[in-house]
């Protein structure tokens, strides 16, 4: 796996143990299976009423498709779609964030919508909606449909 994805593996709560072993083999995967240059990576999570916080998702991205792992801490369900210049519509909600810089408090949440009625959610909690903002920016946008 990418040395680079380690401060933001570690800024979310992922430093060791099983869950960075479990990722560490899904990057290996997607690399392997879909033959992508991965470049970036992003954990979809949530905050508990007790203040934990929960990961769902995993996703890799690259210049050409985006890679998701759907509860990658248990099991083991996998796609990938292509997203040049594929994408037909977003949404964005977003709550105590300002598109600059997270609070503990901060959520936010991207849909985004492909042609053939293909559609991915990524959400974020705390810190971590500045990468998904950083995501979004740098995947979804520049690959909306003319």
């Amino acid at each position: 796996m990418r040395d680079e994805f380690a401060p933001y593996l570690a800024s979310i709560g992922i430093l060791q143990g099983v869950i960075l072993q479990r990722i560490k083999t899904i990057y290996e995967f997607f690399r392997e299976e879909c033959g992508e240059e991965i470049a970036d990576i992003f954990v979809t999570d949530y905050i508990t009423e007790d203040g934990s916080r929960e990961y769902e998702n995993l996703w890799f991205f690259s210049d050409r498709c985006c890679m998701e792992a759907k509860g990658f801490i248990t099991r083991d369900e996998f796609d990938s779609a292509p997203l040049k210049n594929r994408i037909v519509r977003w949404e964005v909600r977003k709550q105590d964030y300002d598109f600059k810089k997270a609070i503990q408090e901060s959520r936010l949440y991207l849909r985004v919508f492909l042609e053939e009625e293909w559609a991915m959610g990524l959400k974020a909690a705390a810190g971590n909606c500045d990468y998904l903002r950083d995501i979004f920016r740098r995947y979804v946008v520049p690959n909306v449909k003319e």
